[in-house]
């Protein structure tokens, strides 16, 4: 019977507009050789890049016995404590998307686990899905019917994301298993490759350069790269070959990310533990349980007739059900958010705010924090559209806003 093998490659680039790079990635360095990932630091300056490369360590050290879901909240609670321990990473977060392949050769499969926007996608037969849904502001709006997908593309707060690392106490992994076929691919990205390339684009690419995982990757990075550059951008592709005889395992070498070599074949020892053990090499606690979310296919709801009080009652509790379902869905953006910044125009006046930029159903996320005495034909050329867009910044970014609004 044939063997499966990985042909990975990973490349990470800081854009054509920020200084620094506060995406991390891992490509099969760690203890268990077929665990990918990609982390996407929140924070600002050098903050976001600490972030990024604590999941990152967490991540090596992870051995393929161990659980997945432990050990992202284990990365969880290393990014708080670093951040209280330090004044300039405080309000530092990430997001995680990982991907690590386990079964046997007959049933391989890949389970992926993620916490923000950073997106996983397969590959086969030339189609691309994606794995993970976005845990944004934007993608609930979607989800709840008051966006619509264009319109989220679009939107000015796309990136506003309602889960990270760093957000709180504790975090919700999102889970998925899939069975893995020869010939497939898993892409994982960060948010400058999604928001700057089109998925019909990021596809026509992967069809384009199949078979050549190195070839891939970078081409999606230029493409992010061409398209503006407005993040940074990290991209790993995993190709899933047919191996006719299985090798010998090649001795350990270090690797940059950007390099590439054969992976070890998918089928693991023996004594395959089952999903969701755990073990020594991360530190458990008590933390709450991560959900493993399956698909099943949608069932028809039957159709009642009821009477009109029936029928109200009935609006009354969906509305309310969609009501709780955002109200939950905002709360760790707000707790990310109490940490941020935006200004707004009001009355011709600028006004700097501490907060989100909404207010969900009457309850307003932000509240006043400076007035720095300037109307809005004073404000400089470049911080025009930032303001109108209420950008967000964390507490050094704002108050160095502050000092140069002015023309």
């Amino acid at each position: 019977m044939p063997f499966l093998e990985l042909q990975p490659f990973g490349v990470t680039d800081a854009g054509k507009v920020r200084e620094n790079n506060e995406d991390a990635l891992l490509v099969g360095e760690g203890e268990d050789e077929t665990l990918f990932a990609v982390a996407d630091g929140i924070g600002g300056f050098e903050a976001g890049e600490v972030a990024s490369s604590i999941v990152i360590d967490v991540l090596k050290r992870l051995r393929p016995e161990a659980s997945f879901e432990q050990a992202i909240r284990e990365a969880n609670r290393r990014v708080l404590a670093a951040g209280r321990g330090d004044e300039k990473l405080s309000g530092m977060g990430t997001t995680v998307v990982a991907v690590r392949f386990r079964g046997t050769q007959a049933e391989p499969v890949a389970e992926v686990a993620h916490v923000g926007d950073s997106r996983a996608y397969l590959v086969r037969d030339s189609e691309i899905k994606p794995v993970t849904e976005d845990h944004s502001l934007v993608a609930e709006l979607v989800r709840s019917g008051d966006l619509t997908r264009a319109q989220a593309a679009e939107h000015p707060q796309k990136n506003l994301i309602t889960r990270a690392l760093g957000a709180g106490e504790e975090v919700e992994v999102d889970t998925a298993l899939l069975p893995i076929e020869a010939g497939d691919r898993v892409l994982l990205c960060s948010d400058g490759l999604s928001d700057m390339v089109p998925e019909t684009r990021i596809s026509e690419i992967v069809r384009e350069s199949s078979g050549n995982p190195e070839r891939t990757s970078r081409s999606l990075l230029s493409a992010a790269l061409d398209a503006g550059g407005n993040d940074n951008v990290t991209v790993v592709v995993v190709d899933v070959r047919e191996q006719a005889e299985r090798k010998e395992p090649a001795a350990r070498e270090e690797r940059r990310s950007g390099g590439t070599r054969e992976m070890p074949a998918v089928a693991p020892p023996a004594s395959t533990p089952s999903f969701g053990q755990t073990s020594d090499a991360i530190p458990t606690s008590g933390s709450r349980g991560a959900r493993t979310r399956y698909r099943p296919p949608k069932t028809a709801r039957r159709k009642r007739r009821s009477g009109g009080f029936g029928k109200a009652l009935g609006k009354l509790v969906r509305g309310l059900a969609v009501i709780l379902v955002v109200l939950v869905a905002l709360l760790p953006a707000y707790l990310w958010g109490s940490s941020r910044y935006f200004f707004a125009f009001e009355g011709g006046e600028v006004i700097a705010y501490r907060g989100l930029p909404y207010a969900p159903f009457g309850v307003e996320l932000n509240q006043e924090w400076q007035r720095p005495g300037l109307t809005e034909s004073e404000i400089k050329e470049p911080y025009e559209e930032p303001v109108e867009n209420h950008k967000l910044y964390t507490r050094e970014q704002a108050e160095r806003v502050l000092g140069d609004l002015g023309s």
